[in-house]
């Protein structure tokens, strides 16, 4: 069956279904690529594209004659793949995961919102159609290219690294998502803060004066305006960190 398919698609060579599998993977799961609203048919058309021009360093494999041995260099390709892009999506999350604590300490999660991958509230949907929109103008897809580039290299076909070494990365790359969502949202939730401590500063000295039905309105303005002046910049903070994402290299 190989040889009919050698013979049908002259040039075709097991490392080129080897780097297809791993693109695959990853586009599957990658931020804007990877997107629910992007038709299965242009993620594979993307794979299909990307992968005669990646495979080009990538050394001549020949195919196992075993099934054994073929699932043996399969799998991990699929899991190189998926970690690939798994690893980038953990650090884009770092806007949702902001975005939530911003509505949240802004009391405008409240509102209704539409359920998709980023958070279901309007600040999340907005910052994150933003933040895509931003990442796809600065240069997203040249940047995956070389992620998966980087990957091959890193991660030769048909090999593991060593578990424990992945398992560090991705606590790495968590740790930093979650850094780069709290410097995102520390201007709302330090505002959100003193908020309550005056609210409650001033409940304590006039106790019949209906601090809530005043201070609540006026803190969402606070928020809405704060949000309309600071988006611009933490949505460039964030596509920054994004863009300038490595992979961690293994001994």
């Amino acid at each position: 069956m190989w040889g009919q398919l050698q013979a049908i698609f002259p040039g075709l060579d097991w490392s080129l279904v080897l780097v297809y599998l791993r693109i695959q993977a990853c586009v599957l799961i990658l931020p804007g690529l990877g997107e629910r609203v992007i038709p299965a048919r242009v993620k594979i058309a993307i794979a299909l594209a990307l992968s005669p021009l990646l495979a080009a360093g990538v050394p001549l494999r020949v195919m196992p004659d075993q099934p054994i041995g073929i699932l043996a260099e399969i799998v991990p390709e699929m899991l190189l793949g998926f970690t690939t892009g798994a690893l980038l999506r953990l650090l884009a999350l770092a806007i949702d995961i902001a975005t939530t604590a911003i509505a949240a300490t802004a009391s405008l999660s409240q509102m209704m919102g539409i359920q998709n991958e980023a958070a279901p509230h309007p600040v999340g949907n907005m910052l994150h159609l933003a933040g895509i929109a931003l990442l796809m103008a600065m240069g997203l897809p040249m940047m995956l290219v070389e992620l998966l580039a980087d990957s091959l290299r890193l991660w030769p076909p048909a090999t593991l690294p060593p578990v424990e070494a992945l398992a560090w990365g991705v606590v790495a790359v968590v740790r930093d998502s979650f850094l780069l969502a709290m410097m995102l949202a520390a201007p709302f939730t330090l505002g959100g803060f003193l908020y309550q401590a005056l609210s409650g500063v001033i409940n304590r000295v006039m106790p019949a004066l209906p601090v809530v039905f005043i201070g609540a309105p006026a803190s969402v303005f606070l928020a809405l305006a704060g949000l309309a002046v600071l988006a611009p910049m933490l949505v460039g903070i964030w596509a920054d960190a994004v863009l300038g994402f490595m992979l961690p290299a293994f001994p």
